[in-house]
């Protein structure tokens, strides 16, 4: 991606022997040679060295090689390498030849001071060995700890905004949990990063080709910025460029998957016909069709009314779940929602085979990241509950796929709801069909908006469901011989996927208003009386100091149904608002999105927007996503160059009103992490950068594929090419 790209990424070489050392210099531009892993003599040094001028040459030594390091590191410097990688701890006497010979050379050498502590120290203590090491005489500090978790690993890229020379520190941590750390010190100063040619030879290191390729050698999709936008380009204009009437920008955000899942499973459960109206397909979406379509059901597309225009639907058909064909394997595409819901589901169809004298075990397995993912404690609730139900062992995880063999459900049972909450809901859409009363109760509950979202949408299929919370401990009455009945429902629309448009809207009013001429951001037919956890994003723009308000949306920005060959009614549609976004200056918030993890993306793109320190709690959910988020966030905004580092469990951001304290860069290369509401959330971000006081640059980002599997029309929706 850059010209400059050799320079940026430093293999260690570590192969024994001179001919296999040269071979090795001879493959990478810019090399670190491990001298005391090389077992190399003094003058097979002084032939590489002078072969190969341009490296880092190090000897990590104990004091019987002592003499043999600092020969080795004299013919080195005699012989013009670039630099030379020196412990802090070495003996003084041994630090000072060097850099007396260093000097008397006449300084082509570079000297880089490192550390390499077991563990991660404080703040304070890595400020004062930076210090340290360039009163000693470093060009170059290195600091690499060993960190145990994301919180140790981030410490470490703090160092960074300390106010150190750019390119004379280079921080990072070892260790699997500090990986992420080698590719986010490149956004924030760092002169160059570490990577390997075989056997990686620190814990955490990657190879040579991997690291290519998440540096952005490959290149990737441009972004662009907002003026490329014809959604959000009036907002950078300066006011007298402005034309006397503006046309009302606005957008239309697709239905909810969550609720689409749902009544989807909901409908294949019960007999009958139901209409799902102002629906839009996405990959979870189409999963979750073609599971039902695999149980017997029948699912259509339709508009409403004659007109091509009319308002998409979705017509499902089933026989009900005791009618649902034998199938021995589903694939749930990417959708760990999915997932989760149908294996009761499966259990209790199992169940009814069972006694039709069809038995046979369900395989539930799924796609692409899916298969990484950790099923273990959804199996152990299933187990809890009756359900016969074994995962697959992974590398000390439970995953897919999972075998169900039926189920006894038991009448009363506890099961934990602290790492997610769509097994609790796929349990509440099969307990009401059970032929006894249960009571199921929820301990450490997580994401518990989205359980009652699940109720409401059972509701509107007629079954009901006793809860009471207390605290994060929820208590279920659940009546047994229930029955599904079909229904017309207008599908809400995505919050989760607003979210993106609503951060979005805010900050580009801002530019707005920097450029004399607030202008607001609307977004059409939102329910706000929603039970989508992620509708809580209005909260955080109110406490940033943003105008939220609401108007009823037009008549006409509905589908007239002139005939209804369904005998179907529609009502619901009253209930929606247009959302009126409008802001001046944005300031830090505080959020908890212990019960909307989903939302941490974009609340770190708004909150590197804001002015001051922002935290936002619940990084322990972030783990067993579509990637790990949390690691995802600090890596990709910290190559921005934002500041940002994980803290007791919270996300903290300090914001500079959008500037990035680190701005050097011109080619900027993200990774999406194969995670859609990554990929949403940079381009979101890279869309407005340029406008708020950063330096024209361009932003790469190497997928956006991921976005499809909830929202395949979001660029479409931007009003722009990427």
């Amino acid at each position: 991606m850059k010209d400059s790209f050799s320079e940026i990424l430093c293999t260690c070489i570590a192969e024994k022997g001179f001919e296999k050392c040269r071979e090795e210099l001879s493959r990478h531009p810019f090399c670190e040679l491990r001298a005391d892993l090389c077992c190399l003599t003094k003058e097979e040094t002084e032939r590489l060295a002078t072969l190969y001028p341009g490296i880092i040459f190090t000897f990590r030594f104990s004091e019987k090689d002592k003499e043999s390091a600092l020969e080795q590191y004299l013919a080195a410097i005699k012989n013009g390498v670039r630099f030379v990688d020196v412990d802090i701890s070495s003996p003084k006497p041994f630090l000072k030849k060097i850099k007396d010979t260093i000097t008397a050379d006449g300084g082509n050498t570079k000297l880089i001071l490192s550390t390499h502590p077991e563990n991660t120290p404080s703040l304070d203590d890595m400020e004062k060995t930076v210090l340290l090491c360039q009163k000693e005489g470093a060009s170059i500090v290195k600091i690499a700890p060993l960190a145990q978790n994301l919180e140790e690993a981030s410490r470490v890229l703090r160092l960074y905004h300390k106010g150190f020379a750019r390119g004379s520190v280079l921080a990072f941590a070892r260790g699997e949990a500090g990986t992420f750390t080698r590719i986010a010190c490149t956004g924030l100063g760092a002169p160059f990063t570490y990577c390997c040619s075989g056997s990686p030879i620190a814990p955490g290191q990657l190879s040579y080709e991997e690291m290519s390729r998440l540096l952005g050698k490959a290149e990737g999709i441009k972004i662009g910025d907002m003026d490329q936008s014809s959604l959000f380009s009036r907002f950078s204009s300066p006011a007298k460029t402005q034309k006397r009437v503006l046309k009302e920008k606005s957008v239309c955000i697709p239905c909810s998957k969550s609720i689409v899942q749902r009544a989807l499973l909901a409908a294949a459960v019960c007999r009958g016909q139901t209409i799902l109206r102002n629906f839009e397909p996405c990959q979870d979406t189409k999963a979750a069709i073609a599971f039902i379509r695999k149980c017997g059901c029948v699912v259509k597309t339709a508009r409403d009314g004659h007109s091509a225009k009319g308002e998409k639907m979705l017509i499902v058909r089933s026989a009900g779940i005791s009618k649902w064909k034998c199938f021995k394997y589903a694939d749930m595409g990417e959708s760990a929602l999915l997932s989760r819901m149908a294996l009761p589901l499966a259990a209790l169809a199992s169940n009814m085979r069972n006694r039709t004298a069809i038995a046979v075990q369900a395989v539930v397995t799924g796609q692409g990241s899916l298969l990484e993912r950790d099923f273990s404690s959804a199996i152990e609730s299933l187990k809890a509950a009756g359900v016969k139900c074994t995962g697959t062992r992974k590398m000390g995880r439970v995953t897919l796929p999972a075998v169900i063999s039926g189920a006894a459900f038991k009448k009363e049972f506890t099961v934990s709801g602290k790492d997610s909450s769509q097994i609790i809901s796929g349990l509440l859409m099969v307990l009401p069909l059970l032929s006894h009363n249960t009571r199921m109760r929820v301990e450490d509950a997580v994401s518990i908006p989205f359980i009652e979202l699940t109720v409401k949408v059972l509701d509107a299929f007629g079954v009901t469901i006793g809860m009471k919370r207390e605290g994060r401990t929820l208590n279920f009455e659940i009546e047994g011989k229930q029955a599904y009945s079909p229904v017309d429902m207008f599908l809400e629309a995505d919050w989760s996927s607003a979210a993106n448009f609503a951060v979005a809207g805010t900050v580009a009013s801002a530019v707005s208003g920097a450029n004399g001429h607030t202008e607001s951001f609307v977004i059409r037919r939102m329910s706000t009386s929603t039970t989508q956890a992620d509708e809580r994003i209005l909260d955080v723009l109110r406490q940033c100091g943003a105008s939220v308000s609401f108007a009823k949306p037009n008549i006409q920005d509905f589908a007239v149904v002139s005939e209804n060959r369904y005998n179907t009614r529609r009502s619901s549609w009253h209930n929606l608002f247009n959302v009126e976004l409008r802001a001046d200056k944005l300031s830090s918030f505080r959020f908890d999105a212990t019960d909307c993890p989903d939302l941490f993306p974009i609340l770190a793109a708004l909150a590197v927007s804001c002015s001051g320190e922002s935290r936002i709690k619940g990084l322990h959910r972030l783990e067993n996503k579509e990637s790990n988020r949390g690691e995802a966030i600090l890596q990709e905004f910290s190559r921005m160059g934002y500041e940002l580092f994980a803290e007791d469990d919270c996300l903290v951001v300090q914001g500079h009103g959008g500037q990035a304290p680190y701005t050097g860069q011109d080619r900027i290369f993200c990774s999406s992490h194969n995670d859609h509401r990554m990929a949403m959330a940079i381009i979101v971000c890279a869309l407005m950068r340029n406008h708020l006081g950063n330096p024209a640059s361009e932003v790469f980002l190497d997928d956006i594929s991921c976005i499809d599997k909830s929202f395949p029309t979001f660029v479409e929706r931007l009003k722009m090419n990427i």
